[in-house]
């Protein structure tokens, strides 16, 4: 039923169109012709039209603050992108600086290390692999026979002794270390003069320790005397701080004493030593 009105009495879009146009120009003629006459209805048209004009005006502005407000969105995004961007070279060039102060205090611990044996001709060398252990007990070297390196040299780092050369290549040298299970290495301790043996122990160093033996039993060492390589050594060169020493106890069988020395080397974080270029002339007695 709906529909059979609209079909019957609606008005098409394009009719309506030209009536309003008609009263435009009625309208326009009136205001011409007869000022006085559509004075008042020009007011009340303007009347309606004005705060229609502000409606339409108040969201346009809304429209244009939206726009703003996304515009604005949009930069803070792009600055953001662009600060993160800095922020990642920043971090860069933090590690890159960081990188650099480390490898600076390790040449001067080097340089230190140097001075402490002046005696002595060195070569400055980087480890480039270890064993599976999880300490240095034997490890390799980027410097080798070409650089003048042979078996039997000595290493040091840190405040002293690492170990000894035991295999070298034209490019590369392998170092056992003093740590090492199978490193036995004559040595002094200071403070008493007497002669004693460092053993190396993986398994007591995870506590900080590797073992002194064969001390004599009138001994008057005590904690933190220092220990030092001997004279007696046929293979490691003299006066190289070992460590110090600590819990000295007598044998069971009442002849010696033994105790546990402490390495001034941290053995779980090397990564440049220097090798003396000099071999020990034989001696007496062999590690």
């Amino acid at each position: 039923m709906s529909s059979r009105k609209n079909k019957n009495y609606g008005v098409e879009p394009k009719y309506i169109l030209m009536l309003c146009v008609l009263f435009c120009i009625l309208l326009i003629l009136g205001s011409y012709k007869l000022p006085r006459i559509f004075k008042p209805i020009s007011r009340a048209v303007n009347s309606m039209l004005v705060p229609m004009q502000k409606g339409i005006h108040v969201i346009g502005a809304g429209i244009d603050d939206v726009k703003a407000k996304f515009d604005d969105i949009d930069e803070l995004r792009a600055e953001k992108k662009a600060l993160e961007a800095e922020v990642e070279k920043l971090k860069e060039k933090n590690e890159q600086l960081q990188q650099e102060l480390f490898e600076l205090e390790r040449l001067k611990q080097l340089l230190v290390l140097d001075e402490s044996y002046p005696e002595y001709s060195k070569v400055a060398a980087n480890i480039i692999s270890k064993d599976s252990t999880g300490f240095f007990a034997s490890f390799t070297i980027d410097k080798g026979s070409a650089d003048g390196l042979s078996v039997d040299m000595n290493v040091i780092a840190d405040s002293g002794l690492v170990g000894i050369i035991t295999e070298v290549g034209p490019h590369y040298a392998i170092v056992r270390s003093i740590i090492d299970d199978k490193s036995y290495v004559s040595a002094t301790i200071l403070k008493t003069g007497d002669n004693c043996i460092v053993c190396g122990s993986l398994e007591l160093l995870s506590k900080g320790f590797i073992r002194v033996l064969d001390i004599t039993v009138n001994s008057q060492a005590k904690n933190n005397y220092k220990v030092y390589t001997s004279e007696l050594s046929e293979r490691y060169l003299p006066g190289l701080l070992i460590g110090y020493i600590s819990n000295i106890t007598t044998v069971a069988d009442g002849l010696t004493k033994e105790g546990y020395l402490t390495p001034v080397v941290d053995f779980e974080h090397l990564t440049t030593v220097l090798v003396i270029k000099e071999l020990k002339v034989p001696a007496v007695s062999p590690d």
